[in-house]
């Protein structure tokens, strides 16, 4: 969450309500944060030195409007470029791409998607060894009823993250084009 409180910080500078509102809205569909994990992560951020804010008095109420430091923005950066942990690949890949477009070089936006493309390749590869590994068991009809459905979801996950590096490979066509 922090990471996604700096691209959206980097963009440009947001209250707590702006922040929150980004959430319910354009980063939604690949992230949710509740009210309370933003104050959360923007209290952490602030402890790090990574955003400032300033205070400002608008219609009688208090309003702090958080801006990105120096320190947020290169870890903002090194993020984009270090590789996906593969528990969280699907959620940090789609913020990767989500953000790309802060990105000023299309050689580094290459290397991002290739870094992308990669980890969902080697998920694959792990997924479809696994798939492999159960393919070879001797089941008995009540351990195949009992693990059918576990195995249509594995299935499921290789599938999606197939669709998923398709996808991006596309991302990688269009910018090299």
């Amino acid at each position: 969450m922090d990471i996604v409180i700096l691209g959206l910080l980097m963009v440009q500078d947001l209250t707590v309500y702006q922040l929150n509102q980004a959430f319910k809205s354009g980063i939604a569909l690949i992230y949710s944060a509740s009210y309370g994990s933003i104050l959360s992560a923007i209290k952490k951020l602030l402890e790090l030195k990574e955003i400032t804010f300033i205070e400002l008095v608008e219609n009688g109420r208090n309003k702090k409007i958080y801006h990105i430091t120096a320190a947020g923005i290169a870890h903002f950066f090194q993020w984009m470029h270090a590789d996906i942990d593969g528990n969280k690949l699907e959620t940090m890949a789609l913020c990767k791409v989500f953000f790309l477009g802060l990105i000023d070089s299309d050689d580094e936006k290459r290397k991002i998607l290739e870094n992308i493309i990669s980890a969902i390749i080697n998920m694959e590869e792990s997924l479809n060894q696994l798939s492999q590994y159960l393919s070879q068991l001797q089941l008995s009809d009540e351990e195949k009823k009992l693990h059918g459905y576990q195995f249509k979801t594995l299935d499921y996950g290789i599938r999606s993250h197939g669709v998923a590096r398709e996808w991006a490979q596309e991302l990688l066509d269009e910018l090299s084009a």
